[in-house]
């Protein structure tokens, strides 16, 4: 089994200074770092660069992407 916390990674999301009202929002180095899971998740074969989706609900379907785990 495999598991990804995906409350510990992001897509940047403050790593570079943005500007706000003319204002700037000084970027934070360390939001740079880390991983987020949607790089791996299995994504739609109609879709292309879509995850899987719960028809239900809406949401990303996180448990259905197979991974292969090769020794570095």
């Amino acid at each position: 089994m495999v598991a990804f916390s995906l409350g510990h990674g992001h897509f940047a999301y403050g790593a570079s200074d943005v500007v706000v009202d003319g204002e700037t929002v000084k970027a934070d180095e360390r939001r740079a770092r880390g991983v987020h899971a949607n790089a791996a998740m299995r994504v739609d074969p109609h879709l292309g660069n879509t995850c899987l989706s719960d028809i239900t609900g809406g949401s990303a379907v996180f448990y259905h992407t197979q991974v292969k785990l090769v020794k570095a």
